[in-house]
């Protein structure tokens, strides 16, 4: 998949009527059942070019009414066929049937609620420049929802099939029936500096709109040089003018003026016009102190004005509407006043609140979320004015790490009684009977007095989405790709953040990849499962891993690296095709196990070249004074506790009995170079990047990126590879926002000769 150099794509808009197949100006021969074609031109720029990425603006809604259609645009329908040199469709998938052979992988990245999207798709290679772009509309009926568009290579998400998944508000996100047609449509924040809009069609099924948008152009939050915003967000027609005004906090910012403060977006969209917020600068009370924390709007003290709920420095927070306006840009909101349960303060990390009367006596009762991922329900046995709240009640999430949970009390099914929906940032199921919980809709059972709930899955209540579904391997997950089963197409493993390992096997090819949902790995008998320190964090697995052959005996076996920086060896018991693992021991260098800082990473390769298989192994600085018992490397300050970087364990043994000897230190740039570390180093590759021979070094810096440091070494048998050209390494993934980046692989998984 070469990506080096930009292609160039125009568009002949040229719009054809399905009919006998007949040669159009500027069209071959129709190939598809849609009824309406546009001609897409890729200019290579001289590159040689092999399965890469093609991006172009179109607007599909506005190409359909140019053609006098009417109907409304369904990516469902779209499909992109290329041509040769010759004029002569080009075969993609020649294992698929009929024209399907031809078609290419695409995807199509919207922003709401405008209908312009980035439409991508794959360039077989540099011969091809000619591309036949055929869709039509919902009323055709000519969809194919279940068809899997395929992978293109410019950062897809992985799918494990179509099939339908709870979807929830966590602490970042929000429920607004922002549109008025009577349900919770969802908005998401987060890590990037952008809100995602699911709008719910009906019955609680969720449609990804894409990025918010303002003035017709996707709307960007203020964020850090990491380009992160951590946003929080939450809509209220403050004004009372009949649209909806957004709030958001941030963390985060460009400077200290933004950096925890809550932003106000003025809805200003004129009739008939694009949807546009208008900044109007920062929430503060009367006396100029800032909330510092995500907000929600409630009238909390029944006086007929809409009031403020937040929650700085962890309390839960009352700001009552002192104003008489309703402006957004004046917003008059006295200082806050800490809201108590049983006499005490409420107190929890990063409360996202929620105010209904959801027992019907006539006030206000309270839900909060947590950072932490509790969710809680304090009663009002007060009155609508005077609210007095009992001790609050667990009501939902309890596991280490179920993070930065929100609530929404609505009536989500229309039958006249108030439900709630908690939400978490994350997926994080650790138990391996128990089914993955996306989210769930507590739905009241009862009465509007005397509510009672039941947890429902997407398939009897619960919000849902029902499309092409992302692989989901946890949290701050690492990843390698192999064929686990030797069928022929390559299967991931993945580990996760809890301390697990995932198989999520191949079901179809490398060209349309559809990962079955993910199992998790069995040894000695029992679910695969590696820990934190024992101490202070056990739960924090932070498993990490690699594939290969340790003792050749012809079957795959796994490492696992852990979070307390332990290397475990799990042989396979059983044939290479149907592994079966024992259990865990302990990898052992110098005579010792391995025992680094804190979050170990693993690479198996022959490192020095001399045909026996040696172990790369990262760790990251933890600082912790029971972070190892051996400390066996040579140390690099003072206290090696907060050591990091990848050490290399060179095998003296023999490639079918290694034996690893005492470590030292990857080190890059001239001369001896410096020690590659940064902030928590992850593995990482050992492959030839560019193609001369020699294999070079692939490494991550955790939350940034992936970097090649080449090896301009000699490749000579019995020598290690030298990296003198760069102390840093050359940048090849870079996320415009910085992401977990916890792990890479490099593999032609796509079959075409190239690295991916």
């Amino acid at each position: 998949m070469r990506i080096a150099g930009t292609c160039v794509v125009t568009a002949s808009l040229t719009l054809l009527m399905a009919g006998p197949p007949t040669r159009a100006a500027g069209g071959g021969p129709w190939l598809s059942p849609n009824r309406y074609r546009t001609i897409l031109t890729v200019d290579a720029r001289g590159v040689a070019r092999s399965h890469s990425p093609v991006s172009v603006q179109i607007d599909f809604t506005q190409l359909l009414a140019a053609a006098g259609e009417t109907g409304t645009f369904d990516p469902d329908t779209v499909e992109v066929i290329a041509y040769d040199a010759a004029d002569a469709p080009v075969v993609f998938d020649a294992v698929r049937n009929g024209y399907d052979r031809y078609l290419l992988p695409w995807r199509v990245e919207r922003a709401w609620p405008i209908s312009r999207v980035t439409f991508s798709f794959v360039m077989p290679d540099h011969n091809c420049t000619r591309y036949e772009l055929y869709y039509d509309t919902v009323e055709s009926g000519l969809g194919k929802p279940q068809r899997y568009p395929g992978i293109v290579g410019n950062g897809d998400k992985f799918t494990d099939g179509h099939a339908r998944r709870e979807v929830n508000a966590c602490g970042y996100d929000t429920f607004c029936d922002f549109d008025g047609d009577g349900d919770q449509d969802l908005f998401k924040g987060g890590t990037e500096p952008y809100i995602h809009v699911y709008e719910n069609v009906g019955g609680n099924r969720f449609v990804d709109r894409g990025r918010l948008t303002s003035g017709g152009a996707v709307l960007p939050f203020p964020m850090d040089g990491n380009n992160r915003s951590w946003l929080s967000c939450e809509f209220c027609d403050w004004d009372r003018d009949g649209d909806q005004d957004l709030f958001v906090h941030s963390p985060t910012g460009p400077d200290v003026s933004y950096i925890n403060q809550v932003m106000k977006y003025e809805n200003i969209t004129a009739p008939g016009g694009p949807l546009t917020f208008e900044y109007r600068g920062l929430l503060k009370t009367v006396s100029g102190q800032t909330l510092g924390s995500a907000v929600s709007f409630v009238d909390w003290d029944g006086d007929g004005k809409t009031d403020v709920m937040g929650g700085r420095d962890g309390l839960v927070t009352f700001y009552r509407n002192i104003g008489s306006s309703g402006s957004v840009s004046n917003m008059q909101i006295a200082d806050g006043v800490y809201i108590r349960a049983n006499g005490v303060e409420i107190q929890v990390m990063s409360p996202r609140t929620d105010a209904k009367d959801i027992d019907g006596d006539g006030d206000l009762d309270l839900f909060v979320g947590s950072e932490e991922g509790r969710v809680f329900f304090f009663e009002n046995v007060g009155t609508r004015t005077q609210p007095v709240f009992t001790m609050g009640r667990l009501i939902a999430f309890h596991e280490y790490m179920d993070a930065r949970t929100g609530v929404r009390v609505a009536d989500f099914d229309g039958d006249g009684l108030l439900d709630f929906v908690p939400g978490r940032y994350w997926e994080r199921t650790q138990w391996g009977e128990q089914p993955r919980v996306y989210g769930r809709l507590y739905k009241n059972v009862g009465t509007t007095t005397a509510p009672r709930f039941e947890a429902r899955d997407a398939f009897n209540g619960s919000p849902y989405t029902e499309r092409f579904q992302n692989v989901d391997a946890v949290r701050q997950n690492g990843v390698r790709v192999v064929d686990w089963d030797n069928d022929g197409r390559p299967d991931l493993i993945a580990s996760d953040t809890d301390g697990f390992v995932w198989w999520f096997r191949n079901t179809t090819n490398r060209l349309f990849p559809i990962f079955a949902p993910g199992v998790k790995l069995m040894a000695g008998g029992e679910i695969l499962r590696v820990y934190g320190e024992e101490d202070y964090n056990r739960a924090a697995g932070y498993a990490r891993c690699d594939v290969c052959d340790w003792n050749n005996d012809g079957k795959k076996d796994l490492l696992v690296a852990d979070g307390r920086a332990w290397l475990w060896l799990y042989l396979n018991e059983n044939t290479d095709a149907s592994p079966v693992l024992g259990p865990g021991t302990r990898v052992m260098a110098n005579g010792k196990p391995i025992d680094g800082t804190a979050r170990g990473s693993v690479l198996v390769c022959d490192w020095n070249n001399d045909g026996k298989k040696d172990v790369i192994f990262g760790m990251v600085n933890n600082g912790h004074p029971l972070a190892s018992q051996y400390y066996d490397w040579d140390h690099q300050s003072a206290d090696p506790s907060t050591d990091e970087g990848f050490l290399f364990y060179k095998n003296t043994g023999s490639d079918a009995a290694p034996v690893l000897a005492y470590p030292k230190w990857l080190r890059a740039g001239p001369g001896g170079g410096t020690i590659i570390k940064y902030t928590r180093p992850n593995l990482g590759s050992y492959v030839d990047w560019d193609g001369d021979g020699k294999k070079d070094f692939i490494g991550c810096e955790f939350e940034n990126n992936a970097r090649f440091y080449k090896n301009t070494g000699s490749g000579a048998p019995n020598t290690e590879p030298a990296f003198t050209s760069s102390a840093s390494g050359v940048r090849i993934v870079q996320p415009f926002t910085v992401q977990m980046m916890s792990g890479a692989d490099a593999v032609d998984f796509n079959g075409d000769g190239d690295l991916d």
